[in-house]
């Protein structure tokens, strides 16, 4: 794109979209983007050299603001629902993290998936093999991965063999 005096607010010269799978982090997307930038850059000057590329204006009812993340930012807040968490934990890999507390430690959710149980908001079940964590809007999360703080990443099923946490024990404590 153009650069103007806005912030990245410039005509847009070439585009290419990219899907977002479910699995993606902000990790597994760097790689990608950065070839998809780098090609595009070369076919833009190219493109702009023999008179093939267009500027055209961006859509403003389609921008957001993105603010610089801080680490406070990565703390999980299980008011919001479990989508909206995983979501989260997706995008702020690997910077700020995904983290709450546990008995007083640094928490890390490194990998987890919406459930469908309904479960107090922060508590921790462990049933079946799953481990599972209530949200809000009656909506839970299963853990997949997890580092506690000074511990190496460890599956949520071998983290609550470990810990053992007891019934109605929460996260962010």
């Amino acid at each position: 794109m153009r650069i103007d005096a806005g912030l990245d607010t410039g005509d847009i010269l070439l585009q290419e979209p990219l899907p977002i799978g479910p699995g993606d982090t902000a990790e597994t997307l760097a790689p990608r983007l950065a070839s998809i930038g780098a090609n595009l850059t070369v076919e833009t000057l190219r493109g702009l050299e023999a008179g093939r590329v267009q500027p055209r204006p961006q859509d403003n009812s389609k921008a957001s603001l993105a603010p610089i993340l801080k680490k406070e930012d990565g703390l999980v807040d299980f008011s919001r629902s479990a989508s909206e968490i995983c979501n989260r934990i997706r995008g702020f890999q690997p910077w700020p993290g995904a983290h709450t507390k546990f008995r007083g430690k640094n928490l890390q959710i490194l990998n987890a998936r919406p459930d469908s149980d309904t479960l107090p908001a922060a508590e921790l079940h462990s049933r079946a093999g799953q481990v599972l964590v209530g949200c809000g809007h009656n909506s839970s999360l299963e853990l997949l991965e997890v580092q506690l703080e000074g511990k190496k990443r460890t599956s949520a099923r071998d983290f609550v063999n470990g810990y053992r946490p007891q019934p109605g024990e929460g996260l962010g404590i």
